[in-house]
This record gives structure tokens, C-alpha cells and sequence, in this order.
């Protein structure tokens, strides 16, 4: 009768367990990684933006910045164009151009990061047809 007992004890906690490992493992899974590729098609010219090796070179937090309370976010790595639409819509202020590069003030996230590698000495695309490319 003891022998019973421990056994249903030790089964119940090995079961129980098991149901709570897949919890426990889906919280420690990685980040989806997104894209390895990424078609933009702007009016000045179709941008293919080599997403897979951005990442593998740079923290996600380079580009994909944090919720912010006007608009939260859906997902941890959510698509830039989930909020920054072209034309802004309201809670945003931003539109996906802006949310790339202000080619008047030339800053932004590409042209800041893209003009920090090149001052580093790195080659990288630093010219607007460097990455947009019309169709001819």
C-alpha cells in the first residue's frame, strides 16, 4: 500500500512536470529571426534590404526599437510597416520613410548606421541608388 502511494506520488510529479516543461521551453525558445530578405518598393526605387545579414551584424534593437505606449506593438520584432505607414496614421507621427531615413537631414536608421560603418571604413551603401534600384 505505501509502495502505492509513492508510486502515484512520484507519477504525479513526473506528470506534472511534463506538462509544465513545454511552458518553461517555449519561454526560453529564440526569437524568431525574421526574413532573410525584405522588398521594399519605394517611389524613388525598389530596395532589397538583406535582412538575414543585418541581423547576424547587428543587435535586433539596432533597427526594431521598443514599444511605445502611443501605439504598442503586436510582437517582440514587429514589422516596421505595423506602425510606420506611408502616410502616417494617427497615433503615429512617423511614416515608414521617416522610420528608415530623412534624406533632407540625412539621418536616420540606415543613414546613421550606414554612415558610421563607412567612417569605420567598411563598404557599405551610402549613396540612394546604392540601395534603390529602379527597374529598367
Amino acid at each position: 500500500m505505501v509502495m502505492g502511494i509513492l508510486r502515484n506520488a512520484v507519477l504525479g510529479v513526473v506528470l506534472s512536470a511534463g506538462c509544465l516543461l513545454p511552458g518553461k521551453v517555449a519561454a526560453q525558445a529564440p526569437e524568431p529571426a525574421g526574413p532573410d530578405t525584405v522588398v521594399f518598393a519605394p517611389t524613388r526605387g525598389k530596395v532589397t534590404f538583406t535582412h538575414g545579414a543585418h541581423a547576424k551584424a547587428n543587435e535586433c534593437g539596432s533597427c526594431h526599437h521598443a514599444s511605445r505606449p502611443e501605439k504598442p506593438m503586436t510582437s517582440p520584432r514587429q514589422k516596421c510597416d505595423g506602425c510606420h505607414t506611408e502616410p502616417a496614421t494617427v497615433p503615429m507621427k512617423t511614416d515608414r520613410r521617416f522610420a528608415y531615413h530623412d534624406t533632407e537631414a540625412r539621418q536616420g536608421t540606415c543613414f546613421n548606421c550606414h554612415a558610421k560603418a563607412a567612417d569605420a571604413g567598411k563598404q557599405v551603401p551610402v549613396a540612394c541608388g546604392d540601395c534603390h534600384k529602379r527597374d529598367e
